[in-house]
Formats: C-alpha cells, structure tokens, sequence
C-alpha cells in the first residue's frame, strides 16, 4: 500500500511540474505582442473606392507607448519618405466628425454633438501614424492607435 501512496504522490509531483511549466511557457509568449506597435511616417492617400492608405511610407519602427511624443513629432518632420505602402484600418476617428458621422452605422451609437474625430487624416497630407502592424501576403495593415500631420502637402 505505501508503494501505491508514494506512485501516487510521485506521479502527483510530475503533473504539478509539468503544469507549472506549461504556465509558464505561455506567461512568456504572452510577454512578446504577435502584433507590434508601429510609427510610420508616409503620405495619406485616399483610393477611388474611399479606402485609405499610408504611401511613400517609411519602415515600420517598433515603439512601447500608443501617443507621441513632441521630440517624436519633430523627428518625423525631418524624416525622409520611403517606398512602403499600408493599408489604414481604423481611420473613421481620424477623420472629420462629419466623415466619422457618415461612416457605416456611426449615427446609430454616435451624437453629433459628442462625436470625437481628430481630422488629422487628409487625403495628401506627410504623417507619422502609429499602428498595430498586420502582415498579410502581399499586403501591410496598420489598424491605427494614433495620427498626426506633419505637413499640409506630402514632400
């Protein structure tokens, strides 16, 4: 009976490592995003069919905080455009508050009078954006967390 006790003890033993180390290999993945948070500096462009995009667009550069700061903003100024193109996912609250207004069902749950849009997205405008960056084939996202104009034309 104290052979059954001390299997029973020993193989309880295992499980309760082997668990704590199952925890804590998914504690450290979680640590890492799948999805990194980007700048962007590039030019708003707007498509025919109304989708906006992120053209002549610098590298992605990976960041830890969601707004930007000053010196940032003023870096980005001086950056030179680069040859990247992403697609802009997120856009309505960097539009016009009429834009936001009369974007899909925005009137269903947004008043006119407390509907927050920055209007920092205009078509030709040089940004800098930070986003979640989203890799496709073929294909960059940023679904947006922040946007500001650096420039009224994209020079």
């Amino acid at each position: 009976m104290n052979g059954r006790r001390a299997f029973g003890v020993l193989a309880f033993l295992v499980w309760g490592l082997t668990a704590g180390m199952s925890a804590q290999q998914q504690e450290s993945d979680l640590s890492k995003p799948k999805v990194p948070l980007v700048s962007v500096v590039g030019c708003a462009t707007r498509t025919a069919e109304g989708a906006w995009m992120l053209t002549n667009a610098t590298d992605g550069i990976e960041s830890k905080v969601l707004f930007m700061s000053a010196k940032e903003i003023d870096e980005s100024k001086k950056k030179a455009l680069g040859s990247n193109r992403y697609t802009l996912l997120g856009t309505p609250e960097f539009l016009t508050k009429e834009e936001l207004l009369k974007h899909e069902r925005r009137t269903e749950f947004t008043r006119p009078e407390v509907a927050n849009a920055t209007g920092q997205l205009q078509d030709g405008r040089k940004l800098i954006v930070k986003g979640l960056l989203i890799t496709a084939p073929n294909e960059k996202r940023l679904n947006l967390v922040a946007v500001q104009q650096l420039a009224d034309t994209c020079k």
